[in-house]
């Protein structure tokens, strides 16, 4: 049975196994049918949630805005690759139970304060899945109008998956 913990360390594994086989250029090519986004500008936004989490786990609020943006993580694939790992390590061995609650600041827009919020360690795991998943699935599209290949689950969702086995099976 996948835990939320394994699914986290999941998708940091296909993070790191992409970047692994992505040159410099690939990295860092700008798409335009995405916005001008490039692969490390969306695996940066990806990496900072997860480190976010970490950050905000130890200090008692999880902040999900204090990204660094416009960094050498979106630039430089070694960089990505060493925090990827880095977060890789810290997800394989925490052990911390789903319902423990957590504190999260909420940026409500429009000038407004950040509001805090309470959450669980759980909930917060079920975002960083979805969100990364999203994330990976303009990655796949890149990649497409690339030509690059990549495995055929990378990009989607958890219940996607499921229900493409269950029609296979004939379910």
């Amino acid at each position: 049975m996948t835990t939320l913990w394994t699914a986290c360390g999941h998708y940091l594994r296909q993070a790191r196994e992409l970047v692994s086989n992505l040159d410099g250029a690939q990295y860092r090519t700008s798409h335009l049918q995405c916005f001008g986004g490039t692969v490390g500008g969306h695996l940066r936004h990806c990496i900072e949630h997860f480190e976010l989490f970490r950050r905000g786990w130890e200090s008692g609020c999880i902040d999900y805005d204090q990204r660094e943006r416009g960094s050498d993580l979106e630039r430089d694939p070694g960089v990505a690759l060493t925090r990827l790992e880095e977060l890789e390590a810290w997800f394989s061995q925490a052990d911390i139970g789903l319902d423990t609650p957590v504190n999260v600041l909420v940026d409500c827009g429009e000038g407004g304060d950040c509001l805090p919020s309470r959450s669980t360690v759980g909930r917060e795991l079920q975002f960083l899945v979805s969100h990364t998943v999203h994330h990976f699935a303009i990655i796949a599209v890149m990649h497409s109008s690339q030509g690059i290949e990549l495995p055929p689950d990378f990009g989607i969702a958890p219940s996607t998956l499921k229900y493409q086995r269950q029609l296979a099976a004939g379910t």
